[in-house]
């Protein structure tokens, strides 16, 4: 399938403006002091679990929805930061990713991408990952000594190396 530029358009009642900017959440799991990462099709390089926003989801759903799409999974994302206040009848806290930034290669568009930290959902610790091959050619777990040589992206090797030792579930995470 050919890659089609994606644009994501700002409605304020009378006009639609474009961005300039795709939209795309990833997600970082840490167990046992390894990350998971996929072995995407169109880079050919190992990234982590993520995609492009859909209609009426907020980031960290996007997040969770790709990683189960691709790995199987079913995740939920951890904040970043403290909640500061509770839920209430006018607004929700979302979590917060730990990285954002803005990508070209690879994208017709530049990429706005926002990275959470994920856990899996209670009672789903023994699932196994299934890579989803039509976007994957797999997925694996890797250490810190294993991110050396992994063929991928320099900010990647970063973000997986900052997950594995800075991870919200301390027990899960690398020991440098």
């Amino acid at each position: 399938m050919a890659s089609v530029p994606r644009s994501i358009l700002i409605h304020d009642g009378r006009t639609a403006r474009d961005v300039g900017l795709v939209y795309i959440c990833s997600g970082y799991l840490v167990e046992r002091g390894k990350v998971l990462l996929v072995h995407h099709n169109r880079f050919d390089k190992w990234v982590p679990p993520g995609g492009h926003i859909e209609p009426g989801e907020s980031f960290a759903g996007t997040a969770v929805r790709e990683f189960k799409e691709e790995t199987g999974l079913l995740v939920e994302a951890i904040s970043s930061q403290p909640a500061i206040h509770p839920a209430d009848d006018n607004a929700t806290p979302e979590p917060v990713p730990f990285y954002v930034d803005i990508e070209r290669e690879g994208f017709a568009i530049p990429a706005l991408v926002q990275f959470f930290y994920v856990r899996r959902q209670a009672g789903t610790g023994e699932q196994a990952v299934e890579a989803q091959m039509e976007e994957v050619h797999g997925a694996g777990w890797f250490s810190l000594e294993d991110l050396e040589q992994l063929p991928t992206f320099e900010q990647v090797r970063s973000l997986a190396r900052f997950a594995l030792l800075n991870y919200p579930v301390a027990s899960e995470r690398a020991q440098a």
